[in-house]
């Protein structure tokens, strides 16, 4: 790495960990990524090649990480490709004719089975739903080939991995981003979880009214595993600065008694829970929250909140001193806007969201294609935030630190499946087994469980 890039790097660094450590920065960071259609696009090149092909990508990767001045990597990646999609012949991530990845409103399972639900979540995902999901692993219709289409799927993921790694660290390199977070992961909303995949948007929205009580005995039988899933897998290699992100769906599409009583408790004790731990979260309050606020406010201090429509200023004066907030800023401003009045709305913005620090600089969604983004503005937008978005302050104390001790863990049950063994479980069919094996074994059974997981989602 060059010094240039190093010194950035440094500066990157600092001037976001400033955010999370309660300190006033120096300038407002600015968290910009593009997805790999979008990137496509602006080249001129299929995203369906850059689907199995990542490094046809790096040209015009670089060249727009020379133009956009984000602290965050210019590639953001995929998440949904067909090289999973197609491999599995998946029926809940489909491509466009445009080659646009889409996700429909499926379901994989009907209301008469949260019986079945609640019995053994983790077999229901994988004899149920993974079957229903996905033709290439229903074990009826394709006897045998369903291992086969499994093993050349890792074998695919595995090889682009790779690609994407190494445009990666490329970038890193050149350009100073700063280094992964270590510790940072992924979790779910217990009824977001239900309702994305299992139900559909369509049925939980039924659900909540027909069969309420079902729903909620679901919710916390479901428990155990959603917390498994996000859960640090080693509680020593988190920081201050590692966060565990979620994508909060269902709950602005529900009247507020529901809210309550039926989407929140789950997920509440969830992020405590997570919180005495010493895991910091954050979370995307997806689409308009103004009058879910009040709940939000209950939250573990120092959470990060991106948001999409709510109310700018609404949400800095209600969330801003006790949470670190992100995002919120138009994408339509890019395309709808001159130069100029976008540089002017760039400030207007800052002048509510900046005040006070505990602000991160982004858009309130990602952009789809690349008719979506204006190139040229996306690059006045951020040189408008390093330029204009200066503090005089810098290392002054800001906001409510996030403090484990504030919070208690929940009694939790323990998981169990009949498809997740345990160490003692192997123990009893292989009892010779040494226990320097029980690290690997154990990783591995963890690591199936979170594939089969995802592949629910």
């Amino acid at each position: 790495m060059s010094e240039t890039a190093q010194s950035m790097r440094h500066e990157r660094t600092e001037n976001i960990r400033s955010i999370y450590d309660n300190k006033m920065p120096k300038r407002v960071p600015i968290s910009v990524s593009l997805s790999p259609s979008v990137i496509a696009g602006y080249a001129g090149i299929d995203i369906r090649s850059v689907y199995w092909k990542p490094s046809i990508l790096r040209e015009p990767v670089m060249k727009l990480a020379e133009m956009i001045g984000s602290d965050s990597a210019i590639y953001g990646g995929s998440n949904y490709t067909p090289v999973s999609s197609q491999t599995l012949r998946s029926i809940n991530k489909v491509m466009s004719s445009t080659g646009y990845m889409q996700h429909p409103n499926t379901v994989c399972m009907e209301a008469d089975e949260y019986d079945d639900l609640i019995a053994d979540p983790y077999a229901f995902i994988v004899e149920k739903c993974i079957p229903r999901l996905y033709k290439s692993l229903d074990p009826d219709s394709n006897p045998w080939k369903n291992i086969l289409a499994l093993l050349q799927e890792s074998q695919l993921k595995a090889a682009v991995a790779r690609e994407d790694m190494e445009l990666r660290q490329e970038l890193d390199e050149r350009f100073g981003y700063p280094p992964p977070t270590r510790g940072s992961g992924f979790g779910r909303v217990p009824m977001d979880w239900i309702a994305d995949q299992l139900r559909s948007f369509s049925g939980i929205c039924i659900d909540v009214r027909r069969v309420r009580a079902k729903l909620i005995e679901a919710l916390e039988t479901v428990y155990p595993m959603i917390y498994k899933l996000g859960v640090a897998k080693d509680l020593n290699n988190i920081d201050r600065y590692s966060t565990t992100s979620f994508q909060l769906h269902m709950a602005t599409y529900l009247r507020e008694k529901d809210f309550a009583e039926v989407w929140l408790p789950t997920w509440k004790r969830q992020i405590e829970d997570y919180a005495s731990l010493g895991m910091r979260i954050a979370a995307f309050l997806e689409h308009d929250w103004d009058r879910l606020l009040d709940y939000v406010v209950e939250l573990p201090a120092g959470s990060v909140f991106s948001f999409e429509k709510t109310n700018a200023k609404l949400i800095k004066e209600k969330l801003g001193k006790k949470f670190i907030l992100s995002g919120g800023f138009p994408l339509q401003n890019l395309i709808q806007c001159t130069k100029g009045e976008v540089i002017s709305k760039t400030k207007e913005w800052l002048d509510i969201m900046a005040p006070g620090g505990q602000y991160i600089f982004g858009f309130d969604k990602s952009a789809i294609t690349h008719e979506d983004v204006n190139i040229e503005n996306l690059i006045a937008v951020c040189d408008t935030v390093r330029e204009y978005g200066v503090y005089d302050n810098p290392g002054t104390s800001t906001g409510e630190i996030f403090d484990k001790s504030k919070y208690t863990h929940s009694a939790l049950p323990e998981f169990k499946s009949k498809y997740y063994t345990t160490w003692n479980d192997y123990l009893a069919e292989f009892p010779y087994t040494p226990d320097e094996a029980k690290p690997l074994l154990m990783q591995s059974e963890d690591a199936l469980f979170a594939m089969m997981f995802a592949m629910s989602c």
